[in-house]
């Protein structure tokens, strides 16, 4: 290694380590101080002595009320995503993700004063709700008592104890919570810091972040095998932020070893997607593909198959019908069957010729079709796009790989769709400031931010965070 390169990763260390230790400074002192803001709890309670309900969409919004509690049926809730709070009609926060026993959840959350709203109201014979997942209430259910759709599925209900509202509201320290006012303090640090220190500040915590993923993926070749652990990588990075889990847990039950020469008919087949009868609605050539994979996987039936109570629960929820679980899992297949070209392209030196071979993998029959049993599309659409061959850069090929070339590859790759949680936490980042938009168009920006988001938006509330305070001793080094 020459002299400028050993300097160049002696300076991402450094950046990755001076991140490390902002953060052992900010959760091992507890005693700096983060200011204070005036309270005026007594404007934020309506006659009654209870909050007002914007009162409670809005701590509810800002993380106040924290992120685990218990249903009426002593189920654990873990809120993963509180949701987008809505300014419209039906329920109040949408896109939501919790967990019920470990069981992960997407859907909608509405808050009422009284369990009892729910009906009185009318959510229960509404459609638009019928994707929420958890009412949270105010006062303590009546016996016998549970929220319904109006597909009469159970909507799980937290009840947010009056001491606790009390302890959310001390914390707010803010009256008035709407959409447009929150207490952020995190910009006030970066309102006045330069702009290249912000630039140095976003490497360190990438640096740190793809350190902590390259140690992960590592952690799992060593369990599973370098081959079958990029081969999940690639699955994870097929199936979008939706069905990710299913993706894997589907490459987990069909190793890489055991797909031989039909990896189409073994992976449709071990995520449930072959069936004895042929798919209603399915054009003759959509029939004529069906009946090949059957042929071949009734073979395999008896080795592979998994039970329905234990196949993948494929979201369909938001996604776009070119992306699919059906058109995820074909994508994979067509992958395997190039797997001894894609391979030896997995690392930065070989990034154009990898980039050309994901992007340009074709089917008859997938570049044509969203499901087997839905009509030919009037155009192609490519199996893969640019946008996901630059996430399994940014998580796995550029992550793993040590080499400076691979460290300049990673600052310069362009970013995808800004996701909800990277746009969130910018804001609170930045705030206005129109001179750092640019910056959102980098892939590691968007990585930094996640991570900032991580180690410190869903441990502490706005209100209690240390980082600004640490973010205004920040230097450039």
């Amino acid at each position: 290694m020459s002299k400028d390169r050993a300097k160049r990763s002696q300076i991402i260390a450094r950046a990755a380590e001076e991140y490390r230790r902002l953060l052992a400074v900010v959760f091992g002192n507890d005693d700096l101080e983060t200011g204070e803001v005036e309270a005026e709890l007594d404007e934020a309670v309506g006659e009654d002595g209870k909050p007002s309900e914007l009162t409670v969409q809005g701590l509810w919004a800002s993380g106040m009320f924290g992120t685990t509690g218990e249903t009426t049926e002593h189920q654990f809730v873990n809120i993963v995503e509180f949701g987008e709070w809505n300014r419209g009609a039906g329920p109040d926060f949408l896109r939501a993700e919790i967990e019920i026993d470990g069981k992960t959840m997407r859907g909608d959350i509405e808050i009422d004063p009284q369990v009892q709203d729910w009906e009185r109201h009318g959510h229960g014979a509404n459609p638009h709700f019928n994707r929420v997942v958890l009412h949270v209430v105010l006062t303590p259910p009546p016996p016998g008592w549970y929220t319904r759709t109006e597909q009469h599925n159970e909507v799980a209900v937290l009840y947010l104890s009056p001491e606790r509202v009390s302890k959310a509201l001390r914390r707010a320290q803010e009256p008035i919570c709407s959409p447009a006012r929150f207490a952020n303090p995190c910009h006030y640090p970066l309102a006045e810091m330069r702009i290249e220190d912000i630039i140095h500040l976003m490497q360190a915590v990438a640096s740190h972040r793809i350190m902590c993923k390259r140690k992960r993926f590592r952690d799992k070749a060593d369990a599973l095998g370098w081959r079958q652990a990029w081969y999940e990588a690639w699955a994870e990075t097929l199936g979008y932020s939706a069905n990710k889990e299913q993706m894997v847990m589907l490459a987990r039950r069909a190793p890489l070893s055991s797909l031989g020469r039909q990896p189409e008919a073994m992976l449709l087949g071990v995520a449930g997607f072959l069936k004895p009868s042929l798919p209603d609605g399915a054009d003759d050539e959509g029939r004529g593909y069906y009946q090949t994979l059957w042929n071949e996987w009734w073979k395999l039936q008896s080795f592979f198959g998994v039970e329905a109570s234990r196949s993948p629960e494929w979201c369909y929820t938001g996604v776009r019908p070119v992306n699919h679980p059906q058109r995820r899992v074909a994508a994979l297949a067509v992958s395997v069957q190039h797997w001894r070209t894609i391979s030896p392209l997995l690392n930065a030196e070989s990034l154009p010729d990898l980039c050309r071979t994901l992007t340009g993998l074709r089917h008859e029959f997938w570049d044509c079709h969203c499901t087997i049993n839905s009509p030919s599309m009037r155009r192609r659409v490519a199996l893969v796009g640019k946008q996901r061959v630059n996430a399994f850069l940014s998580n796995y090929v550029l992550v793993s790989d040590t080499s400076d070339l691979a460290w300049a590859a990673y600052v310069r790759l362009p970013a995808g769709a800004a996701s909800r949680r990277v746009l969130n936490t910018s804001r609170a980042l930045f705030g206005q400031r129109t001179d750092l938009e640019g910056l959102l168009r980098y892939e590691y920006v968007h990585q930094a931010i996640l991570q900032i988001a991580d180690d410190f938006c869903t441990k502490t509330s706005c209100r209690d965070c240390l980082f600004p305070a640490q973010l205004r001793d920040w230097q450039t080094h």
